[in-house]
């Protein structure tokens, strides 16, 4: 049963991963000439890869470190070890990094800053995603009926929260659905749970959704963009 200490105590894990990959990330662009937009893409696309496929494999051995404490601590029936997940597909991230450059290659107003800015919630979001894909396919595969859930930790985005007012209803990847996607800057923990398990400390997945009803109601709409910019507006969130 993950307690609201073994949930933080995760979170802090893939900070202390995303705080390394971006200080890696952040020396080499102080390297490159901005001003030769071509050259500084060429290293990124040879560079970038290599450091966030190195910090995925950090990151997913921590989601498999903490899915099996999780499951051990649940008393969860029969045996089973946590699946990592696959690689980042690099040719998809390259894709990422070459979208996040185009600030570079504005002939009359070229703005690095802008470009690293995006840089860096790419590398965030694809260095983490290993370690929560971790957690899915481990939950798909546990013989044992695993669930999952969005719990919201540290600074957790509007998009996270709307989401993990849902619970732990996640078992498949067809259940998960968009509830699979990530984004860099965010603190938002999947996290697993066997049959009667509580919530950890915290964590009210009820009080989650009357927020997303407030916030449903004041956009007048049941579609998903509208909710969602209401629910900013409420929370005061990103």
């Amino acid at each position: 049963m993950p307690s609201r200490a073994d949930v933080e105590q995760y979170a802090d894990t893939n900070r202390n991963i995303r705080t390394l990959v971006l200080a890696v990330l952040r020396a080499l662009w102080g390297q490159l000439p901005h001003a030769n937009a071509i050259v500084t893409r060429d290293a990124l696309l040879e560079s970038v890869p290599l450091m966030v496929t190195q910090y995925g494999e950090v990151a997913g051995a921590a989601a498999a470190d903490f899915y099996d404490l999780m499951r051990e601590k649940s008393a969860a029936p029969g045996r089973f070890v946590a699946d990592l997940a696959d690689p980042i597909d690099v040719e998809d991230l390259r894709g990422q990094i070459r979208w996040s450059i185009t600030p570079l290659f504005d002939r009359e107003n070229p703005n690095p800053d802008d470009a690293l800015s995006r840089l860096e919630q790419k590398v965030d979001e694809y260095t983490l995603q290993p370690g929560r894909d971790t957690i899915a396919r481990s939950v798909e595969r546990d013989p044992a009926k695993a669930r999952w859930a969005r719990v919201p930790v540290g600074k957790t985005c509007s998009f996270c929260l709307m989401l993990a007012s849902r619970g732990a209803v996640y078992r498949s990847a067809e259940s998960a659905g968009q509830s699979r996607k990530y984004h860099g800057d965010c603190d938002c923990t999947p996290t697993p749970f066997w049959g009667n398990d509580p919530y950890p400390e915290g964590y009210n997945p009820d009080a989650l959704y009357e927020k997303y009803n407030a916030a449903r109601t004041a956009a007048s709409s049941g579609k998903f963009k509208p909710i969602l910019a209401a629910l900013r507006t409420q929370t005061d969130g990103h």
